[in-house]
């Protein structure tokens, strides 16, 4: 069965998720029964009630994953040595990492080497 939503009302609309959502509580409370009949069965056939047989696992509770526990900061963070320095100012000067500042990306243009600037 295939219905074109799109050819339906507003008011089609809702009283098909009404049936829609009718046709689904039957489902689940059929299934519900029959999970019920299913375990009666078990438990008859174990030769204790269903209450018994649920007992066991009703108070346990389900294994959860511990959550991480955060590591304390030891202190205040310092900060990245240098590891280049510009010889015509000393001012400038880079640690490695992120981004490579723009008067080293000039010199290296020009052709000179990292190795140069290393401290």
């Amino acid at each position: 069965m295939s219905i074109n939503l799109d050819e339906l009302s507003v008011d089609e609309l809702e009283k098909l998720i009404k049936q829609a959502e009718s046709a689904l509580d039957k489902k689940r409370k059929a299934e519900l029964k029959n999970a019920q009949a299913v375990l009666e069965k078990m438990a008859k056939d174990l030769g204790v009630s269903p209450e018994a047989l649920l007992k066991d696992t009703a108070g346990k509770k389900k294994a959860t994953r511990k959550k991480a526990t955060k590591k304390k900061a030891s202190g205040v963070r310092r900060p990245a040595k240098v590891k280049y320095r510009d010889p015509n100012d000393s001012s400038n000067t880079w640690t490695g990492r992120g981004k490579r500042p723009l008067w080293l990306q000039g010199a290296l243009e020009k052709g000179a080497k990292l190795e140069d600037f290393a401290v």
